[in-house]
């Protein structure tokens, strides 16, 4: 597994901009800012980092079937107990499995199960949970957790 390194900088009041060493950059900022956009909330991230992940991996494991429309979409659902997370996430593959072929169904269900139980780290990270500590400016952790 390989480790990576994200550098987010401010651009503005509650406007933020995560750059990778590859150059690509992603603006963030909250939904109700309009002058903030477009954006993404980093909610909004955290949810198309699954979808992306989801579909590299499908990409690789499914490769047998023709799934060139494939649309994935990945939802938040949350009620008020869970008190500033998400409840539960939900990823939809979304395309019309190819006529002539019987077994792609189960070769498709077989890639979507291989994503989530062994190849994509952004869900297996998200339904295991990671360790997440807070570095301060001056070097003492100031979170743990």
């Amino acid at each position: 597994m390989a480790d990576y390194r994200i550098e987010t900088v401010r651009t503005g009041y509650r406007n933020w901009t995560a750059r990778n060493d590859r150059g690509a950059e992603v603006r963030m900022a909250t939904a109700d800012d309009d002058g903030a956009q477009p954006s993404f909330t980093p909610v909004e991230l955290l949810l198309a980092a699954m979808g992306g992940c989801g579909g590299l991996v499908i990409d690789r494991t499914a490769r047998a079937v023709d799934h060139d429309d494939l649309r994935i979409v990945v939802e938040s659902v949350s009620g008020p107990e869970d008190d500033g997370r998400i409840g539960r996430i939900r990823v939809s593959y979304e395309f019309d499995l190819p006529d002539g072929n019987p077994k792609a169904a189960e070769v498709f269900a077989r890639g979507v199960r291989l994503t989530h139980e062994k190849f994509c780290t952004v869900s297996r990270t998200v339904e295991h949970g990671a360790r997440v500590e807070a570095v301060l400016p001056d070097g003492t952790v100031g979170f743990e957790g």
